[in-house]
């Protein structure tokens, strides 16, 4: 019963600040703004529903897991799940400013800058999400998996209340931001004890590096015809190849393991 409640406060957590926030932005603003955010985060929810499978995947397989070799899985979840999150949210970046006039029209313009930056998004909740499910969760740290959640839940509910009041949409934008970004450094550092973060995040660095030079090349691209959906598709196309190709000189551990997968599938 102890372990169901510890588990259960965080969920309601997790809802207050993840569900609560459009009702809160509501209760300052118009629905127009509202509208504006909801919109905003479409496409990056899609993509965390992508990426934080992984999550599910690999915790029951961490919690079978000897010490020494959760050390090396923890490693290769992270960075698989950092490598996706950054090149979903580099496509996501680039386009932005064709898919939302596409996608939703002339009248949604205004959530072109929101839908681009809470891209981020895609970024920040899954890389703490290895450490609270897949780390936390699965070596029984039931306690270390709630407290960061808890004061995300506080955090975003005062800084969504003085934010929405005085930049709408913009404000709530901020606010989960900033929540999630607080969220993610609280699991990492929470739980920092028990894994070598030297070694963990050894090559997490590089992957910035790469995603960083790929969304400079992305931006730079010009648009090669009238229609946005052929320029958003050959963008997209061309920076993921870029991605690829800067991570392969990198010459990266995960790569290796890239090629195994790919040599697998061919076979079948």
């Amino acid at each position: 019963i102890k372990a169901i409640i510890i588990l259960l406060i965080p969920q309601i957590a997790t809802q207050i600040y993840t569900a609560l926030d459009k009702p809160l932005l509501g209760m300052f603003q118009s629905s127009t703004q509202v509208s504006f955010y909801d919109n905003s985060q479409k496409i990056s929810k899609i993509i965390l529903g992508i990426i934080t499978s992984i999550t599910i995947v690999m915790m029951p397989k961490m919690a079978a897991e000897i010490k020494e070799k959760q050390r090396v899985m923890l490693r290769k979840s992270l960075e698989a799940t950092v490598m996706l999150g950054l090149i979903f949210a580099v496509v996501v970046m680039i386009n932005t400013k064709e898919f939302v006039p596409f996608f939703f029209g002339d009248k949604y313009l205004a959530m072109t800058d929101l839908m681009f930056w809470f891209t981020l998004t895609v970024v920040i909740i899954p890389l703490g999400g290895v450490f609270a499910n897949q780390f936390a969760l699965a070596n029984g740290k039931d306690k270390e998996y709630a407290i960061p959640v808890i004061i995300g839940a506080i955090i975003e509910c005062i800084a969504a209340s003085i934010l929405d009041i005085a930049y709408g949409a913009c404000g709530a934008l901020i606010a989960i931001l900033f929540t999630e970004t607080i969220v993610c450094v609280l699991r990492i550092w929470i739980v920092r004890k028990d894994y070598e973060f030297k070694y963990v995040f050894q090559d997490i660095p590089k992957y910035f590096l790469a995603a960083i030079i790929t969304f400079a090349c992305g931006m730079l691209m010009p648009s090669l015809t009238h229609s946005a959906f052929l320029n958003m598709a050959y963008k997209s196309i061309l920076v993921m190849l870029i991605y690829g190709l800067i991570l392969a000189l990198l010459h990266l551990e995960l790569n290796q393991d890239i090629v195994t997968v790919i040599k697998k599938i061919i076979k079948r």
